[in-house]
Order: structure tokens, then C-alpha cells, then sequence
């Protein structure tokens, strides 16, 4: 039974130490998240287009004449 307590408590003391070392390094960094692309690439912008046509502007006129102006 020794044995056993043995190991679940080293293990609980190895963890507590990940744990707080995780802590400490958190606490003093910058914020930034560090994320490994391995060989994946990025995805893609969203505010980019690609091939495809940039839709119509609303305040734009077609070919259609301006409407008149009511103090002329």
C-alpha cells in the first residue's frame, strides 16, 4: 500500500509543478499564443476576394438616368 502512495503522490507533486510552472510562464508573457503551423496552410482572409466579381455598390447608378431633383 506504501508503494502505491508513493506513486500517486509523486504524480500529484509533478503535476502540481507543471501546473504552476504553466502559471508562471502565462503570467509573464505577453499575451501572445504560440501556435505551430506545421504544413498546413493558412487559411484564407475573409476580406479578400478571390475570382469572384465584387458585388454592386447600392449607391451606384447602372446605366439608368439620375432622378430628378425636386428645387431645380
Amino acid at each position: 500500500m506504501s508503494r502505491k502512495l508513493t506513486v500517486v503522490l509523486l504524480a500529484m507533486i509533478v503535476l502540481a509543478g507543471a501546473m504552476s510552472l504553466k502559471t508562471a510562464v502565462v503570467a509573464h508573457s505577453d499575451g501572445s499564443v504560440i501556435v505551430a503551423h506545421g504544413g498546413a496552410p493558412l487559411p484564407p482572409t475573409p476580406w479578400k476576394h478571390g475570382g469572384a466579381p465584387l458585388p454592386p455598390t447600392p449607391w451606384k447608378h447602372g446605366g439608368a438616368p439620375l432622378p430628378p431633383t425636386p428645387w431645380k
